[in-house]
């Protein structure tokens, strides 16, 4: 089964600190990827049913003139108390639910018909089940999908960043923002902390240049394009300054609303590299991350604090810039991350990708709006066109986590198919290794693209 991949991948999150990289110099000799997030891979299938290609056809993005620039995206309304919301003002930071599958499933022969790229997630899966949440399904045929580890909380890195999306497209569509106004690079670039991202705010803005989407003094792009950098490139910087400037309590609100009921508080991504390790810290790093655990509702307000102190304070931003030497270990990585990171459930996240695939959202322009920066695959692949009438995609990484949702049609028989899958607790070997070679991406293209996937996977878990 072919595939169209891109070269390399540069995943948001693929770590986050350069000593949790490998090695940089490899990564630097990789040939420039399609995307910083995995690029979506095409199966070859014959032809049947097109529903609509809404990717290729709706574009959002003005003609560049000379316009005249506002300094900054208006601010929601704030909290009843006048000061600034902290993460977790509605949703909780940890979460205890469901117990995930623990005892190891049977040791069975995987099908022929699994593509040998997959072959190592879907191993994973069955010698560590636990680790795995994976929902699955046809739209229309929900009763035979997959569904393993379903509705157990698990951490979701950059595919969070979906909440934050659509929150955007609510406040343009309600008239709080304007995504024709003019946004300073320079307001983006105060929520930007070098080596943090591979690179993918660089991409983003070279992304900019490249479509005539910057105008100067000073440097400006408009609003509407901000989400295109959070989704196609994955930048931290563009979804934290989003993110902060929808409000924090908007964006928890925007969860519930979304019926996202196993959902933890998602805080921006600088707030958390921030709170796992800063230039200020004297305490250790993993003394302070379990004090967190033990106190999430400081947690919540310190990564507000330090998202605020670094995107406001000129002086705390660079010398955490200069300054910043030591980054914590993997484990410690990892401790923040499988306790602090948002979470939410592969049932939910596949739920919401159809609800967004049916046009479910409030608005048309809202729908418009996040599927046409949900299906940037379908305009950066070409390939992608000749196979499939859509995709819509998101994925992401933390240390020994990683994440991805689709939503997808085929061609060859017009199914129209959801994919959640979401891999924790990764030995760093197997992690390192996977963020190259995208295995359990490899697996999710499987279950979108092959008719007969969801079947024979469902029967291999059943034995």
């Amino acid at each position: 089964m072919k595939y169209f991949l891109p070269n390399r991948l540069l995943l948001l999150f693929l770590l986050l600190f350069p000593a949790a990289c490998g090695d940089p110099e490899t990564l630097a000799a990789v040939p420039p990827p399609i995307a910083t997030e995995a690029a979506v891979p095409t199966p070859t299938t014959p032809p049947v049913i097109v529903q609509e290609t809404p990717a290729t056809a709706i574009q959002l993005t003005p003609t560049v003139t000379s316009p005249a620039l506002t300094p900054t995206l208006p601010v929601q309304t704030p909290v009843p108390t006048g000061e600034p919301a902290p993460c977790g003002v509605i949703l909780p930071i940890l979460t205890e639910s469901a117990v995930p599958v623990t005892a190891e499933l049977p040791e069975v022969e995987i099908p022929e018909n699994v593509p040998e790229e997959a072959r190592p997630a879907l191993q994973r899966l069955l010698d560590a089940p636990e680790t795995v949440g994976l929902a699955a399904y046809q739209l229309g045929y929900e009763a035979n999908g997959l569904y393993h580890n379903a509705d157990v909380p698990m951490p979701l890195a950059s595919v969070v960043k979906i909440i934050d999306l659509i929150a955007y497209a609510q406040g343009a569509n309600d008239g709080r923002f304007n995504p024709a106004e003019w946004i300073p690079l320079s307001e983006i670039e105060r929520y930007y902390l070098p080596g943090t991202d591979l690179s993918s705010h660089r991409l983003a803005l070279q992304d900019l240049e490249v479509r005539n989407l910057v105008a100067y003094d000073p440097p400006a792009t408009p609003l509407e394009e901000i989400p295109w950098l959070m989704m196609r490139f994955s930048s931290n910087a563009a979804t934290d300054y989003l993110h902060m400037a929808i409000g924090q309590q908007t964006i928890e609100e925007t969860a519930v609303a979304l019926d996202l009921t196993t959902q933890t508080a998602p805080c921006p991504f600088i707030g958390q590299f921030l709170a796992m390790s800063n230039h200020e810290r004297e305490d250790s790093d993993k003394q302070t991350i379990e004090g967190y655990i033990a106190d999430p509702a400081a947690y919540g307000e310190e990564v507000i604090r330090l998202t605020e102190l670094y995107a406001g304070d000129e002086t705390f931003r660079q010398e955490e810039i200069e300054l910043r030497g030591r980054s914590p270990s993997l484990p410690v990585q990892s401790l923040f991350s499988e306790n602090l990171n948002a979470k939410g459930s592969a049932a939910e996240y596949a739920g919401l990708m159809a609800r967004i695939f049916n046009n479910g959202l409030n608005s048309g322009y809202i729908n418009i709006v996040v599927r046409r920066n949900l299906e940037w695959p379908m305009v950066v692949i070409p390939e992608n066109q000749e196979l499939f009438s859509t995709i819509g995609y998101k994925n992401g990484a933390f240390p020994g986590i990683l994440t991805t949702v689709y939503y997808a049609q085929r061609l060859e028989d017009g199914g129209r198919v959801v994919v959640a899958l979401f891999y924790r607790q990764l030995p760093e070997t197997m992690y390192r290794d996977w963020r190259r070679n995208l295995p359990h991406d490899a697996l999710a293209h499987w279950l979108l693209a092959d008719p007969q996937a969801i079947p024979t996977l469902n029967a291999l878990l059943s034995q």
